[in-house]
């Protein structure tokens, strides 16, 4: 069967391909180097039926994105496309699937005539990369007698052989294909010989094994004005010793020389070696070389290597445009935790929400509710409503459900979970601060908090303002004692200023919406435009500075969720464009392809008809949504007026009312930074190298981390972009090694004792130090399941996606009653002596002594389950409440019935753990040494050092209690304390300490230091 690939970009028709079959029903097309843009797919057979390319998930186009094929339906565009990347298609006929998988394609230019050729006229290619199929390449010229062959094949090492017209070339021994930075392209490195390995096997290979790139913050890191971290790379198990050379002048006579210590990454067989320079002054420029040593001999690398001492490199930092990678030290230190507003804690039922993402349009009006604070004329216009709105009662059992999901679910195979709101508010997180400062937390973010309809607030309808139903719908005339500065260039009045006498009892959801009609049509209720002169600060805007500066006094830092990429389909810049079609001048916020149906709002229309008008229009105009969700139309991040707009947004919330940064943090009234939401969908991607450029200028001490789920270097190690990610890797090698139970290597496959440290050595060379310092190491979010109920699901593997639904089998039982009847379960935990708590406690030992900072999403710590949105986001379990008997949700299952209720005995562990963290300051900033594994047993330890402190963490992963445990120290005759129990540990003269412990359990093992 032939099958051809449609591609449209941005809804035009961009390009067709025949589709390349490698078996009997896979199908590949390469496309090299995209452009930027949202494409949407169809496949068309050879009897021209067409097949439309679509998805039902919400997951974000991070490395592989996963469709089928619908020939009933229209082909839903994708979002996440940058410039120049490669995309590899695969086409499955049979099983009907359709994925995009982000690549970097392998190009090989093979000269014929080193095989004895000067013409071919075909060539092909097989290797163990594709199981010895063989694959037709085309016949691509790169140069005389040369050709190009682009291959998508994953890092790692192959043998291949390529045949020229049907003949195989080399006849006898294959050739070798080695994918990515990996030492075994090099000779395999050898202490002592006096010989380095430099250049690669393969002869048409550029790589060399000794690198180093000033360029790239992992090899050239400023710190700060007078501190540098150098790192050089080699062949693993090469150099013996390596040195650094540097002169801060031409004038210097005595060489300054310091030792590089090693760290070796085992996975791709390199050596790091690395050091921090604290220089006695300002550093403006410098030379350096690097000396490796090995047996005898000594070389030298200023770039190249050589055994004469040639040049050094020299650095200017103004000229070479080397600026300071500057992460606030809190961030390192922080004891993250993530809020998710409507689910935390609800201080007050006046400000509920009255309707949903639905809208008032699809529900009745509830006469027990304050209704009226919404337009009459909204409510109840679609033919079928879902009745009267109510939230979700907090204590119920999650499976309870409102009238309006059983209208809403009857007759689909659906659930309305995800809709569902809650009434959590900013004066309940208020109301809990005492509550998070015992338990430790000095840093929260806060899923996104603006206007929307929504309960997660992903789709914003004002960035400008916090939404009502989180502050208050209903006005109360009240300034909260905030200081509004009369020259804030981003809102110098407040909503009392501008209603005046009609600051009381009036309705902010009114007042937020666009008018359509009149004198102040295309403005709010408050007269705002995109001009920042015209903002206020609504009564919702200034209970988030007031919940702010509470925070910030309790010493806890703030960061906002910044969803830029996308708005709901109600902000008020898309219905203008809704109200005045494609003549709006805010056309070019989105993207729009189709205006043929557009419907004009006429002047002297009341503002009911026009308003039914623009609802119309929602459907008649055609534009890009992120995922395909036409709810969630995306951003132009080219457009010069959209970009203004957010980077004022982001100073308003930087340096709130009175516009200015305090000297004393506890004092000020505007967030600490931000976390971004998919910020690697936006098709500009340069639009982040100048939003930190707005952050950072505006408030040094801001903290930028990023939602990117893999490795995320190159945003990172540019310095231009993000400080850090949510580190969902530290997660997915969480699980491999503390979770997974799977012997063979597949998605459930435990990692022993030894991948475990190699695999987090690896990643820890993947960024500079004070981005892994800053990194959030989560437990969860609210896109994963809880961590506690991972636990109970270990045949699940470390795919953190969503797609665990549930629904799709997942076992949601309270982990403590998980059984290995079920198919996700391999443990009888029911029975067992070891609890999944015991799990959750000692991965929370890794968390605390580990680099990185520490992040709980709310209620990990006393102890909440549930499988990945919506489940994972049940409202907070409070001990002030009683909650209802949960029925165990699973679909396997034996009718269990069971309480909800806090665990009182983990929050007491997590504020014990979390207390050492904060108390020791070197589990922030101390050097990482690997100190012990034993596959057999599975434990590992390591430590954590500096001149003044030394802290040893063992991990006992294995079910089994021990005895005779011996590690060896690099302290003699010292006493350590163990944190956690409080119990004395000596070392022998030989440093060696011997130690007893229990399954599943930690040590986190301080050395004494003595009074002076």
């Amino acid at each position: 069967m032939i099958y051809k690939l449609i591609i449209y970009r941005n809804d035009s028709l961009y390009r067709e391909e025949e589709l390349t079959q490698l078996k009997d029903t896979t199908y590949t097309y390469k496309w090299e180097k995209v452009e930027s843009g949202s494409y949407s797919f169809e496949v068309v057979d050879e009897n021209n039926i067409t097949y439309a390319v679509t998805y039902n998930h919400t997951t974000p186009f991070a490395h592989t994105f996963d469709t089928y094929l619908d020939k009933d339906a229209k082909p839903k565009p994708i979002t996440g496309f940058q410039s120049n990347i490669d995309i590899l298609i695969k086409y499955n006929s049979r099983e009907n699937t359709f994925s995009l998988v982000k690549t970097r394609f392998k190009r090989l230019i093979v000269d014929i005539t080193d095989y004895g050729y000067e013409k071919i006229n075909r060539l092909q290619i097989t290797g163990t990369f594709n199981n010895w199929e063989i694959e037709e390449v085309p016949l691509k010229s790169a140069g005389e007698n040369k050709y190009e062959i682009v291959l998508a094949v994953k890092e790692g090492n192959y043998e291949y052989k390529l045949i020229f017209d049907e003949k195989w070339v080399p006849e006898k021994d294959n050739l070798i294909l080695i994918v990515g930075e990996s030492g075994a392209l090099f000779p395999k490195g050898e202490l002592g010989t006096g010989k380095l390995s430099y250049d690669a096997l393969d002869k048409n290979q550029t790589e060399k094994a000794i690198k180093h790139d000033f360029r790239k913050l992992n090899y050239l890191n400023k710190i700060s004005e007078n501190e540098v971290e150098f790192t050089i790379r080699t062949q693993l198990h090469d150099v013996e010793r390596a040195y650094i050379s540097v002169d801060l002048n031409e004038k210097d006579i005595y060489e300054k020389i310091y030792e590089l210590e090693r760290h070796s990454d085992f996975t791709h067989s390199f050596d790091y070696f690395k050091r921090s320079i604290s220089f006695e002054e300002d550093v403006k420029e410098f030379s350096y070389v690097f000396i490796l040593e090995d047996g005898n001999t000594k070389y030298y690398f200023d770039g190249k290597l050589s055994n004469k001492k040639g040049r050094k490199i020299k650095i200017n930092f103004e000229k070479d445009k080397i600026e300071i990678f500057y992460i606030p030290n809190w961030a390192k230190e922080a004891i993250w935790y993530n809020i998710f507003p409507d689910r935390f804690y609800n201080h007050s039922c006046y400000n509920n929400p009255i309707f949903n993402e639905f809208g008032p349009e699809n529900f009745e009006i509830n006469k027990l509710h304050e209704s009226n604070f919404e337009e009459m004329y909204k409510w109840n216009t679609e033919e079928e409503t879902l009745g009267k709105f109510d939230t979700n009662r907090w204590t119920s059992d999650f499976s309870e459900k409102t009238d309006w999901e059983i209208k809403g679910e009857s007759g689909k195979n659906t659930s309305l979970k995800y809709a569902r709101m809650y009434g959590g508010d900013l004066q309940g997180i208020r109301e809990k601060i005492p509550y998070m400062k015992e338990l430790g937390i000095n840093a929260v973010w806060l899923n996104p908090v603006f206007y929307s309809y929504q309960n997660h607030k992903y789709g914003t309808n004002d960035f400008r303002h916090i939404s009502p139903d989180l502050g208050t719908i209903r006005t109360s005339g009240s300034r909260y004692n905030a200081e509004i500065d009369e020259n804030n260039p981003y809102g110098d009045k407040s909503y009392v200023d501008i209603l005046k006498k009609n600051a009381k009892d009036n309705s902010e959801l009114k007042l937020l919406e666009l008018k359509l009609t009149g004198e102040n049509k295309g403005k709010n209720g408050y007269g705002e435009t995109e001009d920042p002169s015209t903002w206020i600060w609504t009564e919702s805007d200034l209970i988030m500075v007031d919940l702010i500066k509470e925070l910030h006094r309790n010493g806890i830092r703030v960061i906002f969720d910044g969803v830029f990429n996308h708005s709901s389909n109600r902000h008020w810049s898309f219905n203008q464009v809704l109200m005045e079609g494609e003549n709006s001048k805010y056309k070019n916020w989105y993207k729009f392809s189709d205006f043929s149906k557009h419907i004009k709002i006429e002047d002297g229309m009341s503002e009911e008809e026009a308003y039914k008008i623009l609802n119309k229009n929602r459907e008649n105009i055609k534009y890009s949504g992120w995922a395909g969700f036409d709810s969630l139309p995306e951003f132009n991040s080219y457009n010069l007026e959209f970009k203004s707009y957010i980077f004022n947004i982001t100073k308003k919330w930087l340096l709130g009312p009175d516009a200015k940064v305090s000297k004393n943090w506890y004092e000020d009234d505007g967030i600490d930074g931000f976390r971004l939401d998919v910020p690697n969908c936006l098709e500009n991607q340069d639009f982040w190298i100048e939003w930190r450029e707005v952050v950072k200028s505006t408030k040094k001490d801001t903290y930028i981390t990023a939602e990117l789920w893999g490795n995320a270097s190159y945003d990172i190690n540019q310095g231009n972009k993000f400080d850090a990610v949510m580190n969902y890797e530290w997660l997915k090698t969480v699980i491999g090694y503390f979770i997974n139970q799977g012997y063979e290597k597949n998605k459930s496959y435990k990692l022993k004792a030894g991948e475990f440290l190699n695999e987090l050595r690896e990643k820890r060379t993947w960024y500079p130090k004070q981005a892994i310092q800053a990194s959030q190491n989560l437990n969860g979010s609210h896109d994963t399941d809880r961590l506690l109920s991972r636990i109970v699901n270990d045949r699940v593997g470390r795919d953190l996606e969503e797609g665990k639904q549930l629904e799709q089998g997942y076992n949601g039982i309270r982990p403590d009653l998980a059984s290995n009847y079920h198919p996700n379960t391999t443990i009888d935990w029911r029975s067992s002596f070891i609890k999944p708590k015991d799990v959750l406690k000692l991965i929370s030992v890794f968390q605390m002594t580990y680099v990185g900072a520490p992040m709980l999403f709310y209620g990990d710590e006393i102890g909440m389950w549930g499988a990945t949105d919506p489940y994972c986001r049940k409202p907070m379990l409070w001990d002030e409440f009683t909650y209802d008997n949960e029925k165990n949700p699973s679909l396997t299952n034996e009718n269990e019935v069971y309480s909800q209720e806090p665990d009182q005995d983990l929050l007491f562990w997590y504020k014990k753990v979390i207390k050492i963290r904060k108390e020791n300051p070197v589990l922030v900033y101390g050097k990482f040494k690997e100190l012990y594994w034993d596959d057999g047993r599975d434990i590992v330890a390591y430590v954590r050092s500096n001149p003044n402190s030394v802290i040893i963490t063992v991990l006992n992963n294995s079910f089994n209690d021990y005895e005779d445990l011996e590690i060896v120290t690099d302290e003699p005759e010292e006493r350590y304390i163990d944190l956690l129990t409080g119990k004395n540990i000596y070392s022998r003269k030989d440093g060696k300490i011997i130690l007893s412990i229990r399954a599943k359990q930690g040590m986190i093992l301080k050395k004494w230091k003595k009074s002076i």
